[in-house]
C-alpha cells in the first residue's frame, strides 16, 4: 500500500551556521549561501535546512583549537545545530597545508579558503560547507548518528587526505595531499588578497605619476632616450620601476614579517606571508603600470606632432616610436612621481599583507574580550 502525502514523516528544522570574517562572508553570502541550503535539503529529506551567515572578526591563523571555546559559546548562543567557520588565513600543521579541521565531539569545523586554491572557488566552497554541515549533523546528532565521519567532497578528492590527531581538541584534519600543496595555497592566498584592488589604493600615487608623466611627455629628451634605449633596456627600466615601487610600499607600511629565528613554525608562516604579500603587491603594481601606460600612450598619440617627433628622432616614425615614448615616460613617471607621493588610503594596501590582517584581527578579538 502506498503512503499518502499526509502519512509522510514530518520534517524538523535544522540550522547550519556559517561564521566568517567580514570580507569572506560578503563574498560567500552574496553567491553561495542559498545554494548551500539547497544542497543540504537535497541530501536530507528528513529535515528542513536553513543557513545563517554572520560577520565577525576572529583569528584562525593557528587553526581551530585556540578559538574552539569561543566558537562553542557562539554556537550555543545562536542555537545552531552545526557550525562552519570560514577564514581567508592559511593554516599549517606539521609543515602541511590544512584544508579543514573538525572539532572532537562538537559539530564545529574550520575551512581555510586559500587551501582550496584559486580556481572554481565558489563550487569548492559550496561543496565543502554543505558536505561538512551534513557530515557533522549525521556524526554528532544522536538521532542521526551515521558512525563514520565522511564529507564526500573531502574524502573523494585526490588532492586531500585525512588525518586523525592522536590527542587534543581536533577530531579530524584534512590536509593537502599533493606536493604542489604550497603552490596551491599561495595561489589561493593571492586570490583572497584580490591584488587588482590595489589599483584603488594607489590612486594618489597614480595621480602623481600621471602628473609627472604629463610633464615628461612633452620633453624631447624623453623622446630621444626612448629611441636610444631600445626594447631590452626599456624592459629593464620597467622591471626596475615596478621593483622599486613594491619595495617602497613594503618598507613604508612595514609589511614584511620578521619572526624570531628560533621559532620554526613562525619562520615558516612568515615566509608564506611574505611570499603572498610580495606577489600580491607585484600583481597590483603591474596592473597599475599597464593602466598608466595606456593613459600615457593615448596622451602621446593626441599631443605629440608626428613631424616634430620625426624631426627630433631624425628618422621616419611609426606606431612603435609612440609606444617607446609612452613606455619610457611610464617608467620614469612611476619612479619619479609615484615614489614621492603619499597614499590616499592604506586599507587596500594593508589587506595585501597577511601578517597585518592577522595582527589586526587578534587586536580586534582581544578588544572584544
Amino acid at each position: 500500500m502506498s503512503e499518502s502525502p499526509g502519512d509522510a514523516a514530518p520534517t524538523t528544522a535544522r540550522t547550519l551556521g556559517v561564521l566568517a570574517e567580514p570580507e569572506v562572508t560578503a563574498e560567500f553570502a552574496g553567491r553561495n549561501g542559498r545554494e548551500v541550503g539547497r544542497l543540504l535539503n537535497l541530501a536530507d529529506d528528513l529535515h528542513e535546512w536553513s543557513v545563517e551567515i554572520e560577520y565577525q572578526d576572529f583569528t584562525a591563523g593557528d587553526g581551530l583549537a585556540p578559538m574552539l571555546e569561543s566558537m562553542r559559546k557562539h554556537r550555543a548562543r545562536r542555537a545552531w545545530d552545526v557550525m562552519v567557520c570560514l577564514t581567508d588565513l592559511p593554516v599549517r600543521s606539521g609543515g602541511r597545508t590544512v584544508v579543514v579541521e573538525v572539532a572532537l565531539g562538537e559539530p564545529i569545523s574550520l575551512v581555510s579558503l586559500p587551501a582550496l586554491g584559486a580556481f572554481n572557488i565558489d563550487r569548492r566552497v559550496r561543496s565543502a560547507v554543505a558536505d561538512l554541515g551534513w557530515a557533522m549533523h549525521r556524526h554528532f546528532d544522536p538521532e542521526d548518528d551515521a558512525g563514520e565521519f565522511g564529507p564526500p567532497s573531502l574524502h573523494e578528492s585526490r588532492r586531500i587526505e585525512t588525518a586523525v590527531p592522536d590527542d587534543g581538541p581536533i577530531g579530524f584534519r584534512y590536509l593537502s595531499a599533493t606536493r604542489l600543496g604550497r603552490g596551491r595555497l599561495l595561489t589561493g592566498m593571492l586570490r583572497a588578497n584580490r591584488p587588482w584592488r590595489l589599483v584603488f589604493g594607489l590612486r594618489s600615487a597614480m595621480a602623481a605619476a600621471i602628473a609627472t608623466g604629463a610633464f615628461a611627455l612633452v620633453t624631447n629628451t624623453i623622446w630621444q632616450l626612448a629611441d636610444l634605449l631600445g626594447a631590452l633596456r626599456l624592459t629593464f627600466l620597467t622591471v626596475l620601476a615596478i621593483s622599486l615601487m613594491v619595495f617602497w610600499i613594503i618598507t613604508q607600511h612595514d609589511l614584511w614579517e620578521s619572526p624570531r629565528r628560533d621559532d620554526l613554525l613562525e619562520r615558516s608562516k612568515a615566509s608564506l606571508y611574505n611570499t603572498a604579500t610580495f606577489w600580491s603587491l607585484t600583481i597590483g603594481v603591474v596592473i597599475s603600470y599597464v593602466v598608466l601606460f595606456l593613459a600615457v600612450l593615448l596622451a602621446a598619440v593626441f599631443t605629440i606632432d608626428d613631424g616634430l617627433l620625426a624631426l627630433t628622432l631624425q628618422h621616419p616614425i611609426s606606431v612603435w616610436d609612440f609606444m617607446e615614448v609612452a613606455w619610457m615616460t611610464t617608467s620614469a613617471a612611476l619612479i619619479g612621481g609615484a615614489l614621492g607621493s603619499g597614499f590616499e588610503s592604506k586599507d587596500d594596501i594593508l589587506r595585501a599583507a597577511y601578517g597585518q590582517r592577522e595582527r589586526h584581527r587578534r587586536q580586534s578579538v582581544e578588544a572584544d574580550e
